[in-house]
């Protein structure tokens, strides 16, 4: 690829990020009115649809090390809803994964450009963030390691946080909710946006 046709991480990484907002609220629209419902477990049934919808022909799939046919998933491999027993538990199940995926993916993109070195607090923040995430949902923090400052809107990740949750899953609180991570994502943006400028000026000049 040409240098002149390289895109450009921080515009590319303002549209990565906005998609992962719109599927966010999308997703926090659905979530709205099942919680109104008491949010009960869901009817995977209704998955079958888009389930469908693939151009894979698992039936014709083998293993690459002898060619063996590999078989279909049986009834009892079917995923099924977790069980909770409480609605508060499954709220915060449908709550942690969105958010989980969304912090994942945008800290991973800014892994492969490496716009994570930044030392601004809020791409440090976002990267403790993926580091609880990947660890199940727990802040792991050893009380003698340096950490750049890591902060956003008066959250800050420090050593006291160790063996905490990330996001609540029900019964003990978490550290940050749903609308922090828009509104991380939202701020990020805006970060990204004022490096292009910066960016852009300085080729400028």
């Amino acid at each position: 690829m040409p240098e002149t046709k390289h895109p450009d991480a921080c515009r590319v990484g303002v549209a990565f990020i906005e998609a992962q907002l719109t599927t966010l609220f999308a997703y926090a629209s659905l979530l709205s009115d099942w919680i109104d419902r008491g949010a009960p477990p869901p009817d995977f049934a209704k998955a079958v649809p888009l389930l469908a919808r693939k151009r894979s022909h698992p039936e014709a799939h083998t293993h690459s090390e002898d060619g063996t046919p590999m078989k279909g998933p049986s009834p009892e491999d079917a995923l099924s809803w977790p069980s909770f027993d409480t609605a508060e538990k499954r709220i915060a199940f449908a709550l942690i994964v969105p958010c989980t995926n969304a912090i994942l993916a945008v800290a991973e993109y800014f892994d492969i450009h490496r716009l994570s070195a930044s030392r601004a607090p809020e791409v440090q923040f976002l990267m403790r963030l993926r580091d609880a995430a990947v660890n199940g949902n727990t802040f792991s923090i050893p009380a003698d390691e340096y950490m750049p400052h890591a902060a956003y809107a008066g959250l800050i990740v420090e050593p006291a946080l160790d063996g905490t949750l990330l996001f609540s899953d029900g019964v003990r609180p978490g550290f940050i909710e749903f609308g922090d991570t828009v509104g991380l994502l939202r701020y990020l943006t805006k970060l990204l946006k004022s490096m292009q400028s910066a960016i852009s000026g300085g080729d400028a000049g």
